[in-house]
């Protein structure tokens, strides 16, 4: 006799790497380690510390050692990957803190080593900053290596092994783990740690390995081998399928890659609508890897690049040198693309180590972005300094975050002004008809855009921000979450007063939030005359798949019956109906009936 049909479950995490697959789940739980305290005597300390610098010099072999496969087999900026293991292996501050211990505690090397680790995970999960939290798991991974040789244990990978096709379950990868996946076998990842800007995200993303995170399978009863879709698009799985969920997301599949293989002949095609308005098509990054993937979707160029991401993952402030190498590197791959570099826009979810930045009740709102680097100006100047020399080398600008007056404005020009000078007087080379540009994302900007438009080559409307600043609305509470409204007329009509504020004074104007990914989002903006769309380089085939399939005088029709609309429901309920069935045809909808949340 039979038991019980195992119950149908679906789990909603975050899309981590687009696809769909389907197969039996592969549970992964690396065996914790278990590392002693040992107390030295006083004339073994120097022998402890040499063994703990020969350790770290293993590891360093072994990561140079995957970098090198990973770049022959996947390619050179994935591998890149593995510089950041690598300099967390040489990061003075966790090597003198471990060295001081074994010094004054007499504790054995893998147990300072540990301790340390552990200090620095406590500190950056307790922040609020997505960005700490996922990138922790790459120094975790750096440290379990080191330990590992400490114990003079050899790292038992056999169990990567598998010998069919799966769908890898578990609370955590790292890259280097990830790396040593068989690929032909690996349908899909779930993990309960990281993010989209994780690395192992950034990496599955490259090997196109369908993924999902923020699936914590706590409190489930999973056997191997269990059936398992994994929607990376979406972000969710499904246990225990129906033969009907199977049947859907076959189809599914066929159609994704179908998609992915037309979507690949647009890359080198123009954004440009039926009766020939071209719109420029941008990519956010974080990273200076992500430049890659900007090249491989045909990005017109990066249109926001968050500098801030130099400084989250680090105690000390990055120098102007490994400023400046970073953006050249950007600049010098996009060359003669443009890169939009934004200065470092610190505060609210991103807490800068290296400032003490304490938490505030309402971090949004608070001690961010400009306000920062003006009240921090030598660190903005080595910042403004290191892209200036930058701008010698590509096709660079820069921007402001977070502009909410005039001031703000103008003395950030005169701080620049002062970079300007001082390179002259060094005799270091720099673009002198470098274009700045602000962020317009607080009402106050839109109010006081037309004298902002008198001071800057461009705008930039960051839309997540404006939103919730216009609708009073925490983007971070869950409590008030669908109050959260892009399509709230008020919305609306201050991107328009900003683009015609634009058009008055001949500079450009671009939407880099996310309603600029958004396909009924961005057929109202090209409509209102937007300039450049800028997004997450994963959606920018799409986006050009929609622009060369809309004229821009339909978008311009549909953007002024918007404008006369009182509600966002109504404003909803209209681009649903007269573009869902279109989006959906077009394949850029990837389900049917189903819309995005605000619409």
């Amino acid at each position: 006799m039979s038991g019980p049909k195992p119950k149908r479950v679906v789990l909603q995490g975050v899309p981590a790497s687009p696809g769909f697959a389907i197969g039996p789940a592969y549970l992964l739980h690396p065996e914790d380690r278990i590392v002693k305290k040992r107390v030295i005597p006083p004339e073994k300390v120097e022998q402890e510390v040499a063994r703990l610098k020969r350790a770290l010099d293993k590891a360093h072999k072994e990561i140079l050692g995957i970098k090198t496969r990973i770049s022959g087999d996947v390619g050179e900026y994935e591998a890149r990957i593995f510089d950041s293991h690598m300099m967390m292996l040489q990061d003075v501050e966790i090597v003198d803190a471990v060295i001081k211990d074994i010094h004054e505690n007499l504790h054995n090397a893998e147990y300072a080593y540990s301790a340390r680790i552990n200090s620095l995970a406590e500190r950056f999960e307790n922040m609020s900053g997505g960005f700490l939290k996922d990138h922790m798991s790459d120094l975790r991974d750096v440290a379990t290596r080191v330990i590992d040789i400490l114990m003079l244990s050899e790292n038992n990978l056999s169990y990567l092994d598998v010998p069919e096709p799966v769908i890898v379950m578990s609370r955590n990868l790292t890259p280097s783990v990830l790396s040593q996946f068989n690929r032909k076998n690996t349908l899909g990842l779930t993990t309960e740690v990281g993010g989209k800007t994780s690395h192992v995200s950034i990496l599955a993303r490259s090997l196109e390995i369908p993924a999902v995170s923020g699936i914590s399978l706590s409190g489930l009863d999973i056997e191997p081998g269990q059936t398992v879709i994994l929607d990376g698009t979406a972000g969710f799985i499904i246990l225990n399928p129906s033969l009907r969920d199977i049947k859907e997301y076959e189809i599914k599949k066929a159609a994704f890659f179908a998609m992915e293989r037309e979507l690949s002949t647009l890359r080198d095609l123009e954004p440009v609508t039926t009766d020939g308005k071209y719109i420029e098509l941008s990519a956010n990054i974080e990273l200076p890897i992500e430049v890659e993937s900007v090249l491989q979707y045909g990005a017109d160029s990066v249109g926001l690049y968050r500098s801030e991401f130099l400084f989250l993952t680090r105690e000390d402030m990055p120098s102007e040198e490994e400023q400046y190498q970073a953006y050249k590197y950007i600049g010098e791959r996009m060359s003669p693309r443009a890169v939009t570099i934004r200065t470092m826009d610190a505060g609210g979810d991103k807490l800068v180590p290296a400032l003490k930045m304490a938490g505030e009740l309402n971090p949004y709102m608070g001690w961010r972005s400009i306000r920062v680097c003006l009240d921090n100006r030598d660190i903005f100047k080595t910042q403004l300094r290191a892209v200036m020399r930058a701008t010698a080398y590509s096709n660079i600008r820069l921007m402001f975050p977070m502009i909410s007056n005039l001031w703000e404005i103008r003395e950030t020009k005169k701080i620049l002004d002062e970079v300007r000078r001082e390179l002259d007087r060094d005799g270091i080379a720099y673009n002198a008809q470098l274009e700045i540009g602000c962020m317009v994302e607080v009402p106050s900007a839109v109010v006081m855009a037309d004298e902002l438009a008198r001071e800057v080559d461009f705008f930039s409307i960051g839309t997540n921000d404006l939103i919730q600043f216009t609708l009073a609305v925490d983007r971070a509470n869950e409590r008030i979450a669908e109050l959260f409204e892009p399509n709230s007329p008020a919305v609306w009509r201050q991107i328009k007063s900003v683009i015609e504020v634009a058009r008055r004074h001949g500079i450009q104007v671009c939407v880099c939030g996310e309603m600029a990914g958004d396909p009924f989002a961005a057929i109202v903006l090209i409509g209102m005359g937007i300039d450049e769309l800028s997004m997450g380089p994963g959606v920018l085939l799409e986006m050009k798949k929609l622009i060369r399939s809309t004229s821009f005088e339909e978008a311009r029709v549909c953007s002024e019956d918007v404008l006369k609309l009182t509600t966002a429901d109504e404003i909803g309920s209209y681009l649903r109906d007269r573009y869902g069935a279109k989006l959906a045809d077009l394949g850029i909808i990837k389900f049917p009936g189903k819309t995005p949340s605000h619409f």
